[in-house]
């Protein structure tokens, strides 16, 4: 009786005590993207059985698709402070600090494959880990991908882009670059856009092939013109504060699946961008590859943004030049 008594005390007490030994840290991941975007899809089958496995179920990596843990804003100032663990944002971070935003500089990519291989480079993770001084810790790059314009009008040549009445994102950047091309910018929430190409208050708006299909915003459209003007990557993020607590063994093995994660993504993503381009196809769009002149004509036009750029940020024309040699 006294024996099992012992015992019964001795289990209370490991217990009690020794519970951490046993305990599972929980790591929120927050994202805006759908549950069937490339992303997420690479999140539950790359990246959080990577942790997982490789860490003894000590870690459990719980995935928040469609902003449930709050808009991009929220994503960043939750990693920032440590109340959310890991996100996915795109680079929301500029309006610290605007070098993040160099990767949306227009034209700064001529395809997939380039800007592949570029934030795959040095140079990707030297502006990276700038982010440490903003409390996050950048860990892999993903492809959110270019953005095309959709439009009721057809555009098939750089004149034809004048009186041009499109949507872009609040945003100055989007708003200087439409001006540049000669193009009637209207800033608007996307959740407006839908309604206002149904009622013809503008002609287009722009954004990447996945999002024109899956917010329907194809319904209202005729043309798609791949200008690929911008790309957008993902950044997959988490908290400094949550870092810091993690051995070296740790990091490692987050390091090692986001490794991973960033390689699965983009062929999903790339992959993904094929599908949706046939899908709109044979949904009755006609989708205009621009020629050379035209690709050309955007190019020359864009330079007065990059002598802008030049005289407002003296880090600028040196980090270009190392972008470009990465390419």
């Amino acid at each position: 009786m006294k024996l099992k008594n012992l015992t019964k005390a001795l289990l209370i007490s490991s217990l009690l005590f020794g519970g951490s030994a046993f305990a599972k840290t929980i790591i929120k991941l927050g994202h805006y993207n759908s549950d069937t975007h490339s992303s997420n899809i690479a999140l539950m089958e790359y990246f959080k059985k990577t942790v997982e496995e490789k860490t003894d179920n000590r870690y459990e990596i719980r995935i928040y698709p469609n902003n449930q843990l709050g808009g991009e804003d929220q994503i960043v100032n939750g990693l920032r402070n440590g109340t959310i663990e890991m996100g996915i944002t795109g680079l929301l971070l500029q309006n610290v600090d605007p070098i993040f935003g160099v990767w949306e500089w227009p034209y700064l990519f001529k395809d997939n494959n380039e800007a592949r291989k570029v934030f795959s480079s040095p140079v990707a993770k030297e502006v990276g880990d700038q982010m440490e001084k903003y409390g996050i810790k950048l860990l892999a790059y993903g492809m959110n991908g270019f953005r095309v314009i959709s439009s009721n009008k057809k555009i098939e040549q750089f004149s034809d882009f004048k009186g041009l009445r499109l949507r872009v994102p609040l945003n100055s950047l989007f708003v200087d670059w439409a001006k540049a091309m000669d193009i009637n910018a209207q800033s608007m929430p996307l959740s407006e856009v839908f309604t206002a190409l149904e009622q013809k208050v503008i002609d287009g708006q722009e954004n990447p092939y996945a999002l024109i299909k899956e917010s329907g915003l194809y319904e209202v459209q005729k043309y798609i013109i791949q200008s690929n003007h911008i790309f957008s990557p993902g950044l997959l993020q988490i908290s400094l504060k949550t870092w810091n607590k993690m051995s070296d063994e740790d990091k490692k093995v987050f390091e090692e699946a986001a490794k991973v994660y960033q390689e699965k993504q983009w062929d999903l993503a790339i992959k993904a961008e094929q599908d949706v381009k046939k899908y709109l196809a044979d949904n009755g769009k006609e989708i205009i590859i621009p020629d050379e002149k035209f690709q050309k004509d955007m190019l020359q036009a864009s330079q007065k943004l990059y002598s802008n750029f030049y005289k407002k940020y003296d880090w600028g024309e040196s980090l270009i030049k190392k972008i470009n040699d990465a390419k």
